[in-house]
């Protein structure tokens, strides 16, 4: 029959026509009838079946399309709304709330055993079995985006230690025992040579001599002596720990001529002597014991950080590599710590020999009660032997990364080393539980719905303690990227061992730093007290506490793994932690047990611990306008260039008659600079305040139309926010603006980095702060003008002083920026911005 049938008359004559789709049916399945005799027509019974089939497939496929096309419709309506709701998020007042309420004590505690129950020296496999756990657990908290990048740098490892007194009486000869003694309720004690008592990177060596005692083993210390008339040549230096970083007493032991360097610990310094009448030595206190040794790095840390083959660039496994013999960043002779304990034979053999102690200072002399203090040299020989295995070797850093929306291209690190030189309990892993637990906070964050403006990547590194090895290799592998887009970097050690908030921070930190710890109560105190409060107190000490008086906040040095982020690139840094009395400090003894008797029984400081670092986060990855504050740093750079004339002083016989000297000690280049950068940073004060309230303006304009045209709406037919064109390109100018102030903002720390360096050792690159070159930890301000104040070398001070006066310069032309494109159009603005502006009024006031 034919597809368009013309129809047939009916009953009444009249033209019946059928269907279309009754035609369109009959022509596919067939009419499936056959007309008899009598006019009547029956269906033949297999054309009825086909019919029956073919019908019920084809009902079946349209029924399956009809279900697609209203799955469609409903899903992108769903969808739609959900992008609303996501852009939405989670608004600011809720993201505090989760951030102040999600870290757990019990979490954190939890997380410490796991870290503080193998020891975990870099390299090693119980070093490799904590990245991949850490590793694990960033994925199960919801940082997908996690991976472990592997570096091969020269690291070292103890195979045989001796220290003995071989001649003299043998009333005096005596062998060190080098080994830490059980203590019974400390489980993890019992393994005394899990890491046995070394220096990272100690020279291997055989060396015999007297000994002699140099206090602390400062620079000033040997040539205190050596003005007496102390001869070093051939002699064993004997050091207690404190003072200056203990790679450098091996430096300077190294300068003098001694053979060999032992450090051992004085009770008047960590141990219990002079701590009040109730101190006593762990397991009784907190405080360190007679058989306790710190282990720790040698490494020359002021004269650069990492490996010390690859100086300069990434310790990949195919690196080029220079000879160990070759670095000016290890010692060249043999060192080992040694307990108090084991000191005092060499004390009783150095007794009425060489000059009292006494005679050099009251700082010579310690806490060893069985003791005289005599400098020596002693008259009986020493033996001292290092044999340690050199090996370039796998280390593991894991990072994680939560990509970030309007500003993904930006970035804030955050860090904390995660190897420890035994167990590890403090130094680091209280920080390393806090991290994890702060990591499960922004996974429950994200799960809500919230997403950083800009990029996080949460780094634990690696081999740390050897000389901030993981955290400069990654840098300085990523170094390009890190000086474009890495806009802050928090950076968290040994997170607690008391009750005592302190930081060091960059100046334009500060003041995010005070709001922030007013957020977040003290674990431990009444009456509302917040941590900022107990920190200010504790600041002001028995002063009163004046209206305008703020905490103390340190000036960053050399201590951690912040260094390679300031120091080598120029980026805006901050270093938290919570202190106390802590005298297991690299010892067997830094274990879960101390942790959980002496420094945080509860885990409620690692609690408050993981709240603050949590809220700085928040701040420095999704604040529309970066909370980095230059004015703050301009002030600092006043007080700095007024401390520099304190150098000369002590030193410098004369000097206001020296023409030369007063001329270069007035700073009139450097001042004139520091003027010009506060000149621009409060420019760049008025300029976020316009920018705060343009943003809240657009938030207004924003929620009158939500009011309008969505909450009215029901739920099937929200339309999807469009503000009207005006509005929208006014506010992707206003973005534009806020991208570029920003931009300024982090850009500032970077005009500090001077690319020649300090002379002498050119790792370290910016020209306001730097390790001193004999301190190690502690930090100076305008290195290379200081240095050469205390040398008396005026014409280096005044060239020195000019090229820093270039780069406060160069800090102020980054921050001032170029204000001729204000006015144009950021087409790399995304119109999402509008929805991330959700509480902009709350973002703009302060934490």
């Amino acid at each position: 029959m034919p597809l368009f049938n013309r129809g047939e008359a009916g009953e009444s004559g009249e033209f019946r026509s059928e269907p279309f789709y009754q035609r369109w049916w009959n022509a596919i399945v067939g009419e499936g009838r056959i007309r008899l005799a009598g006019g009547d027509e029956e269906l033949d019974e297999n054309s009825q079946h086909r019919r029956r089939i073919i019908r019920n497939v084809l009902l079946g496929i349209l029924v399956v399309i009809l279900v697609a096309v209203i799955a469609g419709v409903v899903a992108h309506f769903v969808r739609k709304n959900e992008r609303h709701h996501n852009r939405s998020w989670v608004s600011r007042r809720e993201a505090i709330d989760l951030l102040l309420n999600t870290p757990s004590n019990d979490s954190i505690r939890e997380y410490l055993y796991k870290y503080t129950s193998e020891a975990h020296t870099a390299g090693t496999e119980g070093d490799k079995a904590t990245a991949e756990w850490t590793k694990d657990k960033f994925i199960e908290f919801g940082i997908e985006d996690t991976i472990i990048e592997t570096y091969y740098p020269l690291l070292n490892y103890p195979k045989y230690r001796r220290v003995a007194i071989v001649d003299g009486p043998k009333s005096l000869q005596y062998e060190a025992k080098l080994r830490e003694d059980v203590v019974d309720e400390d489980a993890t004690s019992k393994d005394n040579d899990a890491v046995p008592t070394f220096h990272g990177y100690s020279a291997s060596g055989n060396v015999t001599g007297p000994v002699v005692y140099v206090n602390y083993g400062r620079l000033e210390d040997f040539q205190t002596l050596s003005a007496l008339g102390v001869d070093f040549n051939g002699t064993i230096a004997l050091v207690r720990y404190g003072g200056v970083f203990r790679g450098l007493k091996v430096r300077a032991a190294e300068q003098f001529g001694c053979v060999g360097v032992l450090v051992y610990s004085d009770p008047i310094d960590d141990g219990p002597i002079g701590k009040g009448p109730d101190a006593e030595s762990y397991p009784k206190g907190p405080w360190r014991s007679p058989s306790s040794v710190q282990r720790g790095s040698v490494q020359y840390l002021s004269i650069r950080a990492g490996d010390p083959l690859t100086p300069g660039f990434p310790a990949l496994k195919d690196a080029k590599r220079i000879k160990r013999e070759d670095s000016d960043m290890v010692p060249q002779i043999p060192s080992l710590p040694i307990s108090w304990e084991d000191a005092v034979p060499l004390f009783k053999a150095m007794e009425g020999h060489g000059l009292p102690a006494a005679l050099m200072g009251p700082d010579w002399t310690g806490g060893l009660e069985e003791i005289l203090y005599f400098s020596g040299p002693s008259k009986a020989n020493v033996n001292l032997v290092n044999d340690v295995e050199d090996k370039v070797t796998p280390i593991w850093n894991v990072i994680g990364r939560i990509e970030g929306t309007v500003e993904k291209d930006r970035a804030l690190v955050i860090g904390n080393h995660r190897d420890a030189w035994v167990y590890g309990a403090v130094d680091p892993n209280s920080g390393s539980a806090a991290m994890l637990d702060l990591v499960r906070t922004l996974g429950v964050l994200l799960k809500k719905g919230w997403k950083p403006r800009r990029t996080i990547v949460i780094a634990s590194w690696d081999a740390e303690e050897y000389g901030l090895v993981g955290s400069t290799e990654w840098v300085e592998d990523h170094a390009d990227w890190l000086r474009k887009e890495c806009v802050a970097y928090i950076n968290v050690d040994s997170a607690v061992s008391g009750p005592h908030f302190d930081a060091s921070a960059s100046p334009s930190l500060k003041k995010l730093l005070f709001d922030v710890t007013a957020r977040v109560q003290d674990p431990h105190k009444e009456n509302g007290t917040t941590v900022y409060d107990s920190w200010l107190a504790q600041s002001q000490g028995p002063l009163p506490i004046g209206d305008d008086a703020k905490p103390k906040v340190g000036i960053l040095g050399a201590g951690s793994d912040f260094v390679p982020f300031l120091d080598f690139i120029g980026v805006t840094t901050v270093d938290l932690g919570f202190g106390g009395d802590y005298g297991v400090y690299h010892s067997n003894y830094d274990s879960f047990h101390w942790m959980e008797k002496f420094g945080d029984p509860d885990f409620k400081y690692h609690q408050a611990l993981t709240q603050i670092w949590g809220l700085m986060v928040l701040e420095l990855s999704s604040n529309p306008i970066l909370p980095i504050e230059p004015s703050q740093y301009a002030h600092d750079l006043v007080d700095y260039t007024d401390d520099l004339k304190t150098l000369a002083a002590p030193g410098v016989q004369g000097i206001e008659e020296d023409v030369e000297a007063s001329e270069a000690l007035k700073f009139k280049k450097l001042r004139k600079a520091i003027e010009g950068l506060h000149d621009v940073a409060s420019q760049v004060d008025t300029e976020k305040s316009k920018l705060r309230k343009a943003l809240s303006k657009i938030w207004k304009k924003r929620k009158e139309h939500r009011h309008r045209h969505w909450h009215h709406a029901p739920k099937s037919a929200r339309p999807h926010d469009k503000l009207d064109r005006k509005t929208r390109e006014k506010a992707r100018r206003i973005f534009g603006k806020v991208k570029d102030m920003n931009d300024r903002l982090f850009q500032m720390e970077r005009g500090f980095i001077d690319p020649e360096g300090i002379k002498g050792r050119d790792w370290y690159k910016h020209v306001v702060y730097a390790p001193g070159l004999w301190a190690g930890y502690g930090a100076v301000t305008f290195p290379t003008i200081g240095e050469p104040i205390e040398k008396g070398d005026w014409k280096e001070v005044a060239r020195a002083e000019e090229r820093v006066a270039d780069h406060i310069q160069k800090a102020s032309k980054y921050l001032s920026g170029d204000n001729d494109d204000d006015d144009e159009d950021d087409e790399s603005v995304n119109l999402v911005d509008i929805d991330m502006l959700e509480d902009v009024e709350l973002w703009t006031s302060s934490v």
